[in-house]
């Protein structure tokens, strides 16, 4: 068996500058892992900078290599059963070795270099990456014992640290591919008026295709037991930014387990990394430790490894603030390992996201009203979805997915007339990936006639509930109004579908004299279709977006009604604090996994330590009586009680982190 299957994951990134390697002990940098009971280290090694002793002419050479080697470090882990990762970076260049291969570089549309503090970015479709990078490998491998690798940095970068863009390359090697592939030039710019531009974004999709095919089979022709990202691992990061639009979104680590680990059927391990400097700009100074150890919390809740990211070594690391809360969570899961292995998300709701790096606003307050509500829900990122098995889910939600391929757009109609259900908001399925707006909507699940206009100009209107209404939407019991937020589409619904709320058209305000609608359209803010033997909710606005952005009870009633009414998804914890996330998983011989984090310590843009949250009630179906129910922080049993198929119990006192294991047997 492969080192990496069921391995207890403990990711530490040492991201080690080029001066980390003056002075560097061996013995002291594998100590410090040990105390925070490490089993994986990711290691800079080469691509950017060469780590060691290269021979290679275009590898630029650390100057400062006078401490211990980086194989030193390796033999040394590997003495004390750690794993090591190389970590390449083949994305830039000295600016020394760009003037000797000017050829190599990305290029602007008039010819600029991407240069950024004397490093040259180059492209992906140049000899660099794709001859050259292959020898940096190879010779680094057969210098160093590593187990594994991670590249960063890869694929079509367009963008510097200080997120100034470039453009899309046009150096003469992406000019001659999409001249061979295509017969056209480059496009200019990003236009879905301009055809050519649908072929480059495939053009993209092809080179990344057959360049990670190619470096997935040499680095497997080294050694199969090469642990790869993508392959055997996906990486993926928590992190903050200064300049990243706030406000901080409290879900990250969750949401991005659940994306890499998908529906489950490719066993990825996810090294969801806890990245603990605050900017690029400020990689030196660590986050709030809280949220550090919130992070890490919350990968255990979505099935993800631990992983901790930091610049330069341990034992010279100027912000230690971290280090305590991360060695509790690293020793906690040492003592509870056996517990996390082999455990399957047991998610009845699919999520779709619209990329596997950001998470649009819409995707954002859908997976707080889930999280909030405590359904248990998995995620899934667009490159796995046509291989994801939809049948395993009872819900699929689609927040305002623009861009449907004519296959994607049939895998979900298909699930639907199946006896699948579909949530679907804003402007999901109007949009051609490659084309641009279409005509018509080209999911036939949703019952959409006709697209009749998109307006972002809806501040002021609202949608009015009757009394009827009010039978499903039972959350709103001393309001008849919800708030739409800026956009909506408006679409002709075929005859069959029901319809729910009535809009309230955008009004005057300013003075509050004038501030009163006096119409109520027949406009629906909710249609449900039945399509075959499934149905479909199409809401044609952005709640989810509207929630992210203001955060009142009132979007959330209305999502929270959408799944618990309309579409009868059980919470587990239906009376349990919102600021506890909860996920249900299982592993193979039917024991249940609980888990629980309290994000209470999530305060506006800060993070502190949670306050204890008690007698936290879930519910959950099962088949039998289970035979004990133990907490993992405590390690005692907890009272239980077995009726009309379900399991009931409540958790005491939750103060960071509980799970719960429910054994059937």
């Amino acid at each position: 068996m492969s080192w990496w299957k069921n391995y207890p994951w403990r990711m530490i990134q040492t991201n080690l500058r080029e001066i980390d390697m003056l002075d560097i002990n061996a013995e002291k940098f594998v100590e410090d892992l040990l105390e925070f009971k490490a089993t994986v280290l990711l290691l800079n090694a080469g691509g950017i900078i060469a780590n060691y002793n290269t021979n290679l002419p275009f590898h630029y050479q650390n100057p400062y290599l006078k401490g211990d080697s980086l194989k030193d470090i390796v033999d040394l882990c590997h003495k004390n059963n750690i794993r090591v990762l190389a970590r390449m970076d083949f994305s830039k260049v000295s600016y020394e070795i760009f003037q000797e291969n000017p050829d190599w570089a990305f290029r602007t549309i008039d010819g600029d270099i991407m240069n950024y503090n004397g490093y040259v970015q180059v492209c992906i479709n140049g000899d660099y990456q794709q001859e050259k990078a292959f020898k940096i490998i190879k010779e680094t491998f057969d210098k160093i014992p590593f187990d594994g690798l991670f590249c960063n940095m890869g694929g079509f970068q367009n963008r510097d640290y200080d997120f100034k863009d470039y453009g899309f390359c046009h150096c003469k090697s992406c000019r001659r591919k999409f001249r061979d592939m295509y017969g056209e030039e480059l496009p200019e710019k990003e236009d879905f008026g301009n055809p050519v531009y649908g072929k480059y974004l495939k053009f993209q999709e092809e080179i990344l295709k057959a360049y990670r095919k190619k470096i997935v089979n040499y680095i497997k022709g080294i050694s199969k037991e090469i642990c790869f990202d993508d392959e055997e691992y996906g990486r993926i990061e928590a992190s903050t930014e200064y300049k990243r639009k706030l406000p901080h979104f409290p879900y990250l680590a969750s949401s991005n387990c659940r994306a890499i680990i998908g529906d489950g059927s490719s066993n990825i391990i996810c090294s969801n990394t806890s990245v603990e400097f605050m900017a690029y700009a400020l990689r030196h100074v660590s986050v709030s430790p809280a949220l550090q150890e919130l992070r890490l919390w919350q990968n255990l809740v979505n099935l993800g490894a631990l992983d901790y990211y930091i610049m330069g070594r341990i034992d010279n690391h100027l912000d230690r603030s971290s280090f305590k809360r991360i060695k509790k969570v690293f020793h906690f899961h040492k003592e509870n390992e056996q517990a996390y292995i082999g455990l399957k998300n047991k998610a009845e709701v699919l999520l779709k996201r619209t990329h596997r790096w950001e998470i649009s606003p819409e995707e954002k307050g859908w997976i707080r009203t889930l999280t909030e509500s405590h359904i248990p829900f998995a995620e899934i990122i667009p490159s796995e979805f046509m291989e994801a098995d939809l049948g395993k889910y009872k819900l699929l939600i689609l927040p305002d997915i623009k861009n449907f391929t004519k296959e994607e757009a049939e895998k979900v109609d298909d699930y639907v007339y199946n006896g699948g259900m579909v949530i679907a908001t804003g402007e999901t399925g109007l949009y051609d990936p490659y084309v641009g707006l279409r005509k018509e909507q080209i999911l036939k699940s949703l019952g959409v006639e006709s697209i009749k206009g998109i307006r972002d100009d809806m501040i002021s209107s609202m949608f009015h509930l009757s009394d009827k209404d009010k039978e499903t939407f039972k959350s709103y019991i001393d309001t008849e109004l919800i708030p739409v937020g800026d956009k909506m589409v408006f679409v002709e619904s075929r005859k069959e579908t029901k319809k729910y709320l009535r809009l309230i058209p955008p009004h005057m305000y300013g003075p509050p004299e004038k501030c009163y609608f006096t119409e109520k359209t027949h406009t629906p803010g909710v249609t449900k279709y039945y399509y075959g033997k499934g149905k479909s909710i199409y809401i044609p606005w952005l709640p989810g977006s509207f929630y992210n952005q203001v955060g009142h009870s009132n979007t959330f009633w209305f999502m929270k009604d959408i799944l618990v009414n309309m579409c009868d998804i059980q919470s587990v914890g239906m009376d349990m604090s919102p600021m506890v996330e909860l996920s249900l998983s299982e592993k193979k011989n039917g024991d249940l996994l609980v888990q629980f984090v309290n994000a209470s310590g999530c305060f506006s843009l800060s993070f502190f330590d949670p306050i204890p949250i008690y007698n936290s009630k879930i519910q959950l179906y099962s088949k039998e009586k289970p035979k004990s129910a133990i907490s993992l922080r405590t390690g005692k049993n907890i009272d239980f009680q077995y009726k009309d198929s379900k399991i009931y119990l409540t958790l005491d006192k939750l103060q960071d982190y509980d799970a719960i294991i429910i054994k059937k047997y």
